[in-house]
């Protein structure tokens, strides 16, 4: 958009100390649809303990390695925002970018997000046109927005320290399933620290810590409009609201009325996923399952089975089909 400027403004950075994937996706949702950004712009940042979070419009089972994550005890979440899937854990920053709706530039916040860490650390750190960022070939940072008719928020990740592994271990789902879901975009990943490592001293490496990447870029967003990070509230006390003088907002708890159960229910995670198809070979045989809202809807076109009305469950769908009564589906 041609609005990407940041004149006659004032910013707030919130840092969340809360590290639930669902307490911080319902408090970026919470801020979008309660604070005016027609004079604030703000930027929230936050962790999460290991998870796996998908775009609103994505199939879970075709992007999520489910009973992968399901065993690592890591949690699967929905967003609200479009986009890919991402994983998230504690050597991962989550960068959000709050602003009125004509001034959403997501390309302005990634070049901020570039330069910032460039001029410091000389990583040569590439946006591309799809909003991600790059160290040479290898991804450091995926990006979504939402935009609404009283705000936006663009936000993406930053692999500062993560587990590449377990990345992407979680990140490899059914890509067998046949739908119209929004696929995410594979690419080769890096993190930060992976990058500088080679020619790291241990000191200077205890220095590239999600801490310090996180001072940094608040620091240096503040003084984009000529503030600085000196007075800090906590988002809850009687004193803090958006007209506060205070330019760095903590986050120690999430408070329960903001909290949406939907957003940790299957019904959103799971059921969300568009309709979508699956093939299971049994003996020379080809049955095809039908799922809708998460939910079995039929098998090679019957619906007069024991798995239809079920939550869909490749493992119990094969067992299923491997069962005796299998010729009285058609």
């Amino acid at each position: 958009m041609a609005a990407c400027a940041r004149q006659g403004k004032r910013a707030k950075v919130i840092l969340s100390n809360v590290t639930n994937v669902y307490s911080n996706l319902a408090l970026e949702h919470w801020i979008l649809n309660n604070w005016r950004f027609s004079k604030f712009d703000c930027l929230f940042v936050y962790r999460n303990e290991p998870c796996v979070v998908v775009g609103r419009f994505q199939n879970t089972w075709k992007e999520v390695n489910v009973s992968r994550a399901q065993r690592q005890g890591v949690n699967i979440a929905r967003r609200v925002s479009g986009g890919g899937t991402v994983y998230h854990d504690l050597g991962n920053v989550n960068f959000s970018f709050f602003t009125d709706k004509p001034s959403h530039c997501p390309a302005k916040n990634l070049q901020f997000l570039s330069k910032t860490l460039n001029d410091r650390h000389r990583l040569a750190i590439d946006p591309n046109k799809r909003h991600d960022l790059f160290i040479g070939d290898k991804k450091i940072s995926g990006s979504a927005s939402r935009i609404i008719r009283t705000g936006s928020f663009h936000h993406c990740t930053l692999l500062v320290n993560s587990d590449l592994v377990k990345l992407s271990g979680l990140l490899h789902g059914d890509k067998t399933l046949k739908g119209t879901a929004t696929a995410s975009v594979p690419s080769p990943t890096t993190s930060i620290l992976s990058v500088m490592s080679r020619d790291l001293t241990s000191q200077t490496r205890d220095v590239i810590s999600t801490s310090h990447i996180i001072d940094l870029v608040a620091e240096n967003y503040l003084s984009l409009y000529r503030q600085n990070s000196s007075v800090n509230v906590d988002l809850w006390s009687e004193e803090c609201n958006q007209d506060t003088e205070s330019d760095v907002i903590l986050v120690d708890k999430v408070p329960d009325k903001i909290l949406d159960p939907h957003h940790e229910s299957f019904e959103w995670i799971f059921g969300r996923s568009p309709k979508f198809s699956k093939e299971f070979e049994v003996s020379g045989n080809v049955y095809t399952v039908n799922v809708e809202k998460g939910l079995v809807r039929g098998v090679n076109d019957t619906e007069n089975c024991e798995v239809v009305g079920q939550r869909y469950d490749p493992e119990v769908i094969y067992q299923f089909l491997t069962q005796d009564h299998i010729e009285n589906i058609s």
